[in-house]
């Protein structure tokens, strides 16, 4: 199994599309990240999607904040969309959204 399609916290194998059915709210708009829970241990973990990807990470700093990336995962034909209503995410086969 690769690393880069794994959880970082239990290994199990998984695809982008299960990771961002996993995500439940948005966490900080200014970023982009997302909270979700791992689909197979249930394990906290913070996603950044970006077109074309999907980033796994944790959002650090108190101040500054910043997202620090563990591990990417190509979601080809993914595109996100900012607005102050929120983040919208779209592949040709799915649609998610996430209000502010």
């Amino acid at each position: 199994m690769k690393r880069d399609s794994s959880c970082p916290l239990c290994g199990a194998k998984m695809t982008p599309t299960e990771l961002l059915d996993a995500c439940s709210e948005l966490v900080n708009a200014e970023l982009g990240v997302l909270s979700a829970r791992c689909p197979y241990c249930q394990g906290a973990l913070e996603i950044r999607p970006v077109d074309d990807r999907v980033d796994i990470g944790y959002c650090v700093g108190a101040d500054d904040v910043r997202f620090d990336v563990v591990i990417s995962l190509l979601c080809a034909e993914l595109r996100v969309s900012r607005s102050a209503g929120g983040l919208a995410l779209n592949t040709a086969e799915r649609n998610w959204t996430f209000p502010v």
